[in-house]
């Protein structure tokens, strides 16, 4: 016999499933007083089915459950995608690189863990099917009762009609009880597959102006190194969480700097990606267009656009990419042409694994300043150097040598942040504090070889390729990320602050615009003082490289 107890549990439970939020700053969900609207569309047809055939068979009972099952998964995607990452997620584009993101949280978790953890997930899962599929039987069988079937219609229309009305007139105030649908997110899903496959645009990034022409006169031959610093937003001085701690250490970077003869101007930009796909945010600088998928990724490296990277060799200089976390085929690195690829092979690092991208940032660089800018007689450097020890989840971190002539001599012994546990790498406090640590890390590198091993007429160009996964910092913060220029020539340091930065460590609160218009402003900010070719070659000279 059906008690009112039991299926007023079943409606509690069908429409929880689909109002839930997340408990930020973790994997967590919590109840919310919410409205399922699609509920309420569910309890319509079954009633009206019930009404007309009878009770649904087996068949159908069984396709509810599987649809129940794929939008209460679907609702724990587009509440926590958006919590962890700081974006909604795109099933197309984001799903290949599930498996990359899952090896760097699980990296030096105990095995024990991993399979606790697996079989923990099955268990809810399973459990989740079973409660929704109790819930759904004990609707359904509630339906055969007239008066129930006639109150659930009601019920379905009462909440329905609102919702509807609320959906043809905004103003209206009668929407803000109801969880939005997860049938929209499925739907925009599809669309974003759709317009990613047949209806994408194949001519956008051909249809765009060139870089412009630059002699690079400014620098008198002398080293650019871009250095993007991974997961350094805007943050690390607006939020005081991260600002506070981190306080000291940029203020002695800039103190350090100054006395040893180095000047510092700063800004920020807006980054074309937020919490990950770091290769947006370098190609965007790269290329002076703002790529902000991988649709737009795509059509890039598929096209003859020329890029920062050629403007360079143009200008005799070499071109190397300094890449400690590329351990496989890059086809980016055909496109972009560099003279030289330093991949992880290449650095032929053999100490301690620290993360899944195994090495430290200051071998890796000082690696590379001992094959590419010691030798004598040779051409001036492009270096193009994204760092990785700042990488989620922020740990393990290598210790920072001062004595840079120890690097390569490491032991296990030297493995000072230890692992750290799954559920810590999930916690959002945690990773906050192991983040601190990375930034701290990323300015003692930094500081380090510019009061070491720099040479003298080098011009640093650092900046962040994106805020931290929202886990780390929030959700709803801007996509700014700072950007600092290092040079002992004052000339150069007056010229950027021509073009919007300012005068030391700290960017101003306003972004000069998209971290695309940083390669033209750069291009534009090294050429020869008060000269107008750049602009007239540029439109002259034939669209860059060729992408076999």
């Amino acid at each position: 016999m059906l008690h009112l107890s039991q299926l007023l549990l079943a409606l509690f439970i069908l429409n929880s499933a689909l109002t839930f939020q997340n408990r930020w700053p973790t994997v967590g969900v919590r109840w919310v007083p919410e409205l399922s609207i699609e509920l309420a569309l569910l309890l319509l047809v079954l009633v009206l089915i019930a009404a007309w055939r009878g009770a649904p068979g087996r068949r159908l009972r069984c396709a509810v459950l599987v649809g129940y099952v794929i939008l209460t998964l679907g609702r724990y995607l587009d509440v926590t995608a958006p919590a962890l990452m700081g974006r909604s997620i795109n099933l197309y584009w984001d799903s290949p690189h599930l498996p990359q993101v899952a090896a760097l949280f699980l990296d030096q978790v105990a095995g024990w863990q991993v399979l606790l953890g697996g079989l923990a997930l099955l268990a809810l899962l399973t459990a989740l099917v079973l409660v929704l599929r109790w819930a759904l039987s004990t609707v359904i069988e509630a339906l055969d009762h007239t008066p129930v079937r006639r109150a659930l219609g009601v019920l379905a229309l009462i909440l329905l009609v609102p919702y509807g009305a609320g959906w043809l007139i905004p103003r209206l105030p009668v929407g803000h009880g109801f969880a939005l649908p997860v049938t929209a997110m499925l739907a925009e899903q599809v669309k974003r597959v759709l317009a990613a496959t047949v209806f994408r645009d194949h001519g956008r990034i051909a249809g765009q102006p060139p870089l412009p022409v630059s002699d690079l006169s400014r620098l008198g031959k002398g080293d650019v190194w871009v250095i993007f610093f991974e997961s350094q937003g805007a943050l690390v001085f607006d939020d005081p969480r991260f600002a506070i701690p981190l306080a000291d250490d940029f203020a002695t970077l800039e103190r350090s700097l100054l006395a040893a003869g180095w000047q510092i101007a700063s800004a920020r930009v807006e980054s074309s990606t937020f919490g990950g796909s770091s290769w947006l945010a370098h190609s965007s600088l790269l290329s002076g267009l703002r790529i902000a998928d991988q649709d737009d990724y795509h059509d890039l490296l598929t096209s003859n656009r020329a890029t920062l990277v050629s403007r360079f060799a143009a200008a005799g200089y070499r071109t190397v990419a300094l890449m400690p976390g590329l351990r496989y085929a890059w086809p980016e690195g055909q496109f972009y042409r560099f003279d030289r690829i330093v991949d992880a092979e290449r650095l032929e690092y053999h100490g301690p694994a620290y993360g899944g991208w195994v090495i430290p940032d200051q071998y890796s660089l000082y690696r590379l300043h001992q094959t590419e800018v010691t030798p004598t007689g040779r051409s001036p450097l492009l270096v193009f150097f994204p760092t990785i020890n700042s990488h989620a989840p922020f740990a393990p971190l290598p210790p920072y040598h001062p004595d840079w002539s120890h690097v390569a001599a490491v032991s296990d012994a030297t493995l000072s942040s230890g692992a750290v546990e799954l559920s810590g790498r999930l916690d959002g406090e945690e990773l906050a504090a192991a983040y601190v640590r990375s930034i701290r890390y990323n300015l003692a590198v930094l500081g380090g070889y510019l009061r070491q091993h720099a040479p003298a007429n080098a011009l640093l160009l650092v900046l962040g390729d994106h805020q931290p996964p929202a886990i780390v910092g929030g959700r709803d913060i801007s996509w700014q990320v700072p950007v600092h220029v290092f040079s002992r020539d004052p000339a150069i340091i007056s010229a950027f602050q021509a073009a919007g930065f300012q005068v030391g460590i700290t960017p101003g609160s306003t972004a000069l615009g998209g971290i695309e218009e940083l390669g033209p402003l750069l291009l534009r900010t090294l050429d020869r003082p008060s000269a107008t070719h750049a602009a007239d070659a540029a439109t002259s000279q034939p669209n860059g490289i060729h992408q076999k």
